[in-house]
């Protein structure tokens, strides 16, 4: 009945170990690891309603390059205009908000973004004639899916009736919109998090959602944790 994510696989380890510490039993069905390892986990069990084999592959950071350096050669884009890596950043914006090729058209303004909006296009569409995702697809794709298809929202409504986020300063909007698809029936989430710690906005997270919290999630309770156990005097 828990779904507890976290960021880093050394975290995730973390959380498993304390966890399987305190009740003494195997971890092995139970949801607890980063963002990306939940979301594949629910993609596996579920991608056949989006139009995915089970069996999709997850293209790393490599691999994208090089999906993004033929892309701009069929279109005709100079890469040096357009380096394949900004392309690619430009389009994990994209999917970290949650916005799909046919969203960002109509807000697309000026040459760049329009040539954006084709590498994206062309980029998607490649990825799904290979079955692949890439791990900013596994975030955005869960929540499509859960969005799309009501009936499997409320399976995993009524599977996750507890929902723990660790580091809640470094989420995204696919992230947030995962934990508001999966707590809207009981509202119960347990976030850690400290908007004096976020330093990943460059890659899409928003502090907005822990300074929002208590107005997203209505009845909220906040625990401050001030005694520093991490430093010592010396």
């Amino acid at each position: 009945q828990l779904f507890a994510a976290t960021f880093t696989n050394k975290a995730a380890r973390e959380m498993r170990t304390r966890i399987e510490g305190l009740i003494d039993i195997s971890l092995d069905g139970l949801w607890i690891g980063t963002f990306h390892s939940l979301c594949a986990r629910m993609l596996r069990l579920e991608c056949r309603h989006i139009g995915y084999m089970p069996s999709f592959t997850i293209y790393d950071s490599d691999d994208q390059v090089s999906i993004v350096k033929k892309v701009l050669r069929e279109l005709d884009i100079d890469d040096r205009s357009i380096p394949p890596r900004q392309a690619l950043g430009a389009v994990s914006r994209c999917k970290n908000a949650c916005i799909t090729p046919e969203e960002f058209e109509k807000q697309a303004k000026g040459y760049y973004d329009q040539e954006i909006l084709s590498v994206y296009k062309l980029y998607q569409k490649k990825l799904r004639e290979q079955q692949g995702m890439d791990f900013d697809d596994l975030l955005c794709n869960t929540v499509y899916l859960l969005r799309q298809k009501p009936e499997i929202l409320q399976r995993y409504q009524e599977i996750f009736k507890y929902i723990l986020v660790d580091e809640y300063q470094d989420t995204n909007v696919a992230q947030f919109q995962l934990i508001k698809l999966l707590s809207k029936k009981h509202g119960r989430v347990f976030a850690v998090g400290d908007d004096d710690q976020s330093i990943y906005g460059w890659r899409g997270a928003q502090v907005e959602n822990i300074l929002s919290f208590e107005r997203k999630f209505p009845d909220t309770k906040i625990f401050k944790l001030e005694q520093n156990y991490r430093s010592t005097t010396a």
